[in-house]
């Protein structure tokens, strides 16, 4: 529709009605409302009112749009959440690549903060039940510390059978 400076306008999603102050391109127009405001709109948010018929109620009170329909109101039921559990490997190489001019404590620190952030992640996440943490087989080390992360966080966890990964009930 083609639209000139002060036609009067109205609103197709709402009962907003105003007049054109100006035609920025076009697709798009600046609108002076009646209350007031001017609003940059696209053309096919607005529809022309005819000045032959000065009433807004002869375009209706609603216009269709396609793409917003009312949806049907019916019974639905709402299926529960699927509860996840989530794997953390803490290995190195699955961290960074750049971990051959690393020292070991570097190492151990990287890996911690891995195993944090993952861990909020992991609680602050509704449907994750469980998260595994992969630290695997060694001297402990790795192990024993992110065992104390979780006793800061009173959360109950269970080693694996093979000890090289640990599982956290959230």
């Amino acid at each position: 529709m083609k639209f000139s400076v002060g036609d009067k306008i109205k609103f197709k999603r709402d009962s907003v009605s105003g007049y054109v102050t100006s035609i920025y391109s076009d697709f798009k127009l600046i609108i002076m409302t009646n209350d007031g405001f001017e609003i940059k709109v696209s053309n096919n948010e607005v529809v022309k009112i005819d000045d032959e018929t000065d009433k807004i109620l002869s375009y209706g009170t609603y216009f269709e749009n396609k793409d917003h329909k009312e949806k049907k109101v019916s019974k639905v039921f709402k299926r529960q959440k699927k509860l996840t559990s989530l794997k953390v490997d803490l290995h190195i190489e699955n961290i960074t690549s750049n971990f051959s001019n690393m020292h070991n404590d570097e190492i151990i620190d990287l890996q911690l903060n891995q195993c944090v952030k993952s861990l909020e992640n992991a609680l602050n996440t509704n449907n994750i039940h469980s998260l595994v943490i992969v630290h695997g087989i060694g001297s402990g080390i790795l192990m024993n510390k992110v065992h104390d992360i979780l006793d800061s966080y009173n959360l109950r966890y269970y080693l694996s059978s093979d000890s090289g990964s640990t599982k956290v009930m959230l």
